[in-house]
């Protein structure tokens, strides 16, 4: 039979891997998670409606590129965690994320919507 100093130490011990399992997950995020950051439209109202099209053409092109590079970070980060699951799980606390490129996107996301509000507020396309 056990006593209760054993089963307090496998408690303890039980507590610390969930613990290390869940500092060890990475944070990256998926481009579809992350919201955009609130950008103010007042530089955008200055301008025509074609520069307002083409500076939107321009920031969809940005937004992409920003969006692909978010989603292979964020799968790069999730294959390194299960190799290092199944190989080598110290690796796992050298995680850094996707939060650089994520801030990137939501950057662009809010231009976008700054833009589309001044082209809404403009009233190109009418």
């Amino acid at each position: 039979m056990y006593s209760i100093n054993n089963v307090e130490i496998a408690m303890r011990l039980l507590s610390m891997l969930v613990f290390l399992i869940l500092c060890a997950c990475t944070s990256a995020k998926r481009s579809h998670e992350i919201h955009a950051v609130r950008m103010p439209v007042a530089p955008y109202l200055k301008m025509t409606c074609g520069e307002l099209i083409t500076e939107q053409k321009m920031v969809i092109i940005e937004l992409e590129a920003a969006g692909a590079s978010v989603d292979k970070k964020y799968d790069s980060e999730k294959t390194t965690e299960l190799v290092g699951w199944i190989l080598f799980f110290p690796a796992l606390f050298m995680f850094d994320g996707n939060e650089a490129e994520a801030s990137q996107l939501a950057a662009k996301k809010g231009q976008l919507d700054a833009i589309s509000e001044a082209i809404q507020i403009n009233k190109c396309g009418e």
